[in-house]
């Protein structure tokens, strides 16, 4: 890929996500829970969060819900991803696909309302081409709204589900950003228990 995206630049030197030990605020680790305003994920979020710690986040500048994927590979490189939305753009396909291809995520796997198959022919004739070329990518289609993305690391289960989509029009928005195998378990029914439809 050779234009710059805009979205991000994953590949730029970066300091180290500081690791630090859950807050105190409740007895309960499964009720560890921060609360956070924030306008850029690498500015404002300093760590990812520990097993069963729950970031609450509102976002109050663009960025989308593609941003955590980088901000968790740039530490944790990523065994499997899965993510579903109502919306994708062509430029956070390619960026997946350049993360995918320099070892970052080694698979992907997309569930995209199929609405979009007629909103927007020419990225989902895209990503058909690159699921085609690339064993390990993989795109699923259904009648859904759901905005959650899984993200296994060799440590962790990561999920983000919140109001964004992974198009270029967010602002405000508000994303859970936890550390959970329940929830990660949970939530992966979305991929294996939906009523797909093939492209």
């Amino acid at each position: 890929m050779t234009n710059k995206n805009r979205f991000f630049d994953a590949f730029a030197p970066k300091e180290e996500i500081k690791k630090e030990k859950p807050s105190a605020l409740f007895v309960s680790k499964y009720v560890n829970g921060h609360y956070q305003k924030i306008a850029s994920l690498e500015n404002d979020l300093m760590r990812v969060p520990t097993p069963e710690e729950f970031f609450f986040l509102q976002s109050d500048a663009a960025f989308n819900a593609f941003t955590f994927i980088p901000f968790v590979a740039k530490a944790h490189p990523i065994k499997e991803l899965h993510a579903s939305t109502y919306s994708i753009s062509r430029k956070v396909i390619e960026a997946l696909v350049e993360m995918h291809d320099k070892g970052m995520i080694e698979q992907v796997t997309l569930l995209i309302s199929d609405s979009m198959i007629k909103r927007n022919p020419v990225t989902i004739d895209y990503l058909m081409s690159v699921c085609a070329s690339r064993a390990n990518f993989k795109a699923l289609y259904a009648w859904s709204h759901a905005k959650v993305c899984l993200i296994r690391t060799h440590d962790f289960h990561f999920v983000i589900e919140g109001s964004g989509n992974w198009s270029e029009n967010a602002y405000y928005e508000q994303y859970v950003f936890g550390n959970s195998k329940g929830l990660y378990d949970f939530r992966m029914e979305l991929f294996t228990n939906s009523n797909l439809k093939k492209y």
